[in-house]
């Protein structure tokens, strides 16, 4: 009996120890010091199942674990997922481990919140997220959820477990299961393209694995994030999205789609019709009819974004933005090609993505826009119209779209277009300065501005601000003088297809030179800040230049007749692969002319030029800092 007790006692406790075990999950001592290094989380495990049941329905199973290894990665440990007319979530569960891996905290499908929230102003999403908040790290946190995806689809989910800087990881694992006579595509970036698949009934399972990627550590001037981590894409070749069919195999395919899809949007009520016939009667030329639209366009339109269903892709009517008076980039580009239309002057309905430059060509699919413009050609003229805008001079390519790919949306399908872009010697600021100097140090100035392209879209903002305190702070956030008074701010906005935006103003410091006995040092370049420093550490990535810029300062410096010119700075003349410095100053008697010019192109320098890039950033920084010395006569 004793025995039999013995016994009962010790498989007792064996279960009980067995269920202790499979309470412990992740310990973070099981993480590899190399995923350590460099990380604010670990992914310690996802894994993604995905099943096309058919061009309408799939079920998507998820699990996620993250470790956060201190406060700086707990944004990693938060969960949300879109939901709406093509996502359900089903299914959610998640927990809280402490650094052994023991549960302290479980969440449930109640803890969940939604957001409806949007910066559209209609639209069929919402978010459900939960917020995790832990004092005590590292920690870890594990969510397992299912969504049911309705309604068509045009894709199938993506699989980047790698979700920002700082963050690696131990393993992750992507299965697609998928009817045997169902074709798909994929396209993978810096991952495996290949997937290893079995068969099981009807179906074929694909499967993608990846483990032991240590985190990709952030740096100044780095190519994108989007452009390192791992990213598998898919999608299936015939697709169905809300009630509507078509095919991803090419982008011709995609442009048919969409042609499809804006059919019979283009038609316009007969006052319409006479309205536009009256702006563009008495016009010279077929680009002078083009601009007087444009501009009745900006006028009388507004832009709101609106993603309803198969409204993320399909124009509203252009009657009802006529009606209405507003719509989102698809509806307002398509009103503008169907005013066109109206006076015989052909336009191509065009989908563009504003935050990447490139399309993947190999991977045709509309998701990969997230904007639309039009495209008018002229003769051998082409001119893109940014309909969204009220602001944006017509036939002006702005930094968004400038070299961008592009889908031009014709009857004959889609054709991939590339926009041009601007010289970057034609994006400038070049600024005079006629300071006078008083012999206490004093300045009085007159300051004239010119700003070009890429410089005149940043100053937009500047020119529509009514308060003219907030733009003396804007102002004087460009100078490093303590004591500054601006007044006398004027615009002048050379609104043109290369546009320019003057700003003139007058400015006074007590604080311009400083005094020691009988000389006064005087700052070569009181306008100029710093361009920032590059860490001293080794460097990984190259040093990318995305955007282009010249500036050019002009100082003409009049100094007191008490006053003479005892020392000036050497001219400096830098010519690298990666730009060029110009700084040289001339006496004209009791007149200083100082001329400081820097262009640095945009482009892509290996890592190992990063000392000379920085050596190069030191040598201006140095020249506007310099000092001239006037002595007392």
């Amino acid at each position: 009996m004793k025995r039999f007790i013995s016994i009962l006692y010790l498989v007792f406790f064996s279960f009980v120890v067995t269920l202790a075990q499979k309470e412990c999950f992740y310990p973070v001592s099981q993480i590899p010091d190399s995923l350590r290094k460099n990380a604010y989380s670990v992914v310690r495990y996802e894994s993604n199942d995905f099943e096309y049941i058919n061009s309408e329905n799939g079920v998507l199973k998820v699990t996620r674990a993250v470790t956060i290894l201190n406060d700086k990665g707990s944004d990693a440990a938060n969960f949300s997922d879109g939901v709406g007319k093509f996502w359900k979530l089903k299914k959610f569960s998640g927990k809280i481990l402490d650094q052994t891996g023991k549960v302290i905290k479980k969440i449930k499908m109640s803890d969940l919140r939604t957001s409806s929230i949007s910066t559209e102003l209609a639209t069929d999403e919402s978010i459900s997220y939960y917020e995790c908040s832990q004092p005590v790290y590292p920690y870890t946190v594990v969510y397992e959820y299912e969504e049911d995806w309705v309604n068509g689809m045009m894709d199938f989910p993506s699989f980047s477990p790698m979700q920002d800087f700082q963050q690696s990881v131990q393993q992750a694992v992507y299965h697609l299961t998928m009817p045997m006579n169902v074709k798909f595509q994929a396209f993978a970036r810096n991952m495996p393209q290949t997937a290893d698949s079995t068969m099981e009934k009807n179906h074929s399972i694909y499967t993608w694995m990846l483990n032991g990627l240590p985190a990709i550590d952030e740096e100044d001037l780095m190519p994108s994030f989007y452009t390192l981590a791992p990213r598998l894409q898919l999608k299936p070749v015939m697709f169905s999205f809300d009630k509507s069919t078509g095919s991803l195999a090419s982008w011709q395919d995609v442009g048919q789609w969409l042609w499809m899809l804006s059919a019979k949007q283009d038609e316009l009520p007969p006052d319409a019709v006479q309205k536009i016939q009256e702006i563009t009667s008495g016009a010279r030329s077929e680009k002078e009819k083009v601009k007087r639209l444009y501009h009745y366009l900006q006028s009388s339109t507004r832009y709101v974004s609106i993603q309803l269903g198969i409204g993320s892709y399909q124009p509203m009517p252009a009657a009802t933005v006529y009606k209405t008076g507003f719509s989102d980039c698809k509806g307002l580009s398509n009103y503008m090609m169907a005013m066109l239309k109206v006076i015989g002057i052909p336009s191509f309905y065009t989908i563009i993505n504003t935050d990447r430059a490139h399309l993947i060509t190999s991977f045709a699919s509309p998701r990969q826009a997230n904007h639309a413009i039009l495209i008018v050609p002229l003769g051998k003229d082409t001119i893109p119209l940014e309909c969204t805008s009220s602001v944006v001079p017509f036939g002006y390519i702005h930094h968004e779209i400038a070299g961008h790919d592009a889908l031009l949306v014709t009857s004959a399908g889609g054709r991939l277009y590339h926009l041009p872009s601007y010289p970057d010697s034609a994006s400038y600021v070049r600024t005079a300065m006629y300071i006078n100097l008083s012999n206490s140090g004093e300045l009085q100035a007159k300051i004239h501005s010119v700003y070009t392209l890429s410089h005149y879209e940043e100053m937009l903002p500047f020119e529509k601000i009514a308060n003219n305190d907030d733009r003396i702070k804007i102002i004087a956030a460009d100078y490093h003088l303590p004591s500054l008074k601006i007044s006398n701010i004027a615009l002048v906005d050379h609104h043109d297809s290369l546009p320019s935006l003057e700003l003139t103003y007058s400015l006074s410091s007590d604080t311009y030179a400083t005094l020691s006995g009988s000389h006064m040092f005087v700052s070569v370049n009181p306008r100029k800040n710093l361009y920032p420093f590059f860490s001293s550490k080794f460097r990984k990535y190259p040093i990318v230049i995305q955007n282009g810029n010249m500036e050019s300062d002009t100082l003409i410096i009049t100094i007191p007749n008490d006053l003479t010119i005892e020392k000036v700075p050497a001219d400096i003349s830098l010519q690298k692969s990666f730009g060029k410095f110009f700084s040289h100053i001339s006496i004209h008697d009791k007149t200083l002319k100082i001329v400081q010019t820097i262009a640095i192109p945009a482009e892509e320098l290996p890592a190992k030029g990063k000392d000379d890039f920085k050596s190069f950033l030191d040598t201006v920084n140095q020249a506007y800092q310099d000092q001239i010395v006037l002595r007392k006569l």
